[in-house]
């Protein structure tokens, strides 16, 4: 929602700063699947134009589809991070 606007009355400037944040490159073991997350919730949100765009996120069938088309399996190696 950040990257569309906030609902929570944040600034723009904090708004930034968060989603600066989530896309930076992040430590652990599952900091690249995060920092990947990221960008692609970011890809979405500026794709989603109606309601029921924004009601497929809560749908975990279509995530996991969308998941292994843009990944193939979770077992897949994180691929270098493309800026989308």
């Amino acid at each position: 929602m950040l990257s569309r606007g906030s609902e929570y009355g944040l600034s723009d400037a904090v708004t930034r700063q968060r989603l600066a944040a989530w896309t930076a490159e992040g430590r652990g073991a599952f900091a690249p699947w995060a920092v990947r997350g990221a960008h692609d919730g970011i890809a979405f949100a500026t794709q989603a134009h109606t309601f029921g765009d924004w009601d497929q996120i809560n749908n975990p069938t279509w995530l996991h589809a969308r998941f292994r088309e843009a990944y193939g399996s979770q077992e897949a190696p994180c691929s270098p991070f493309v800026e989308p």
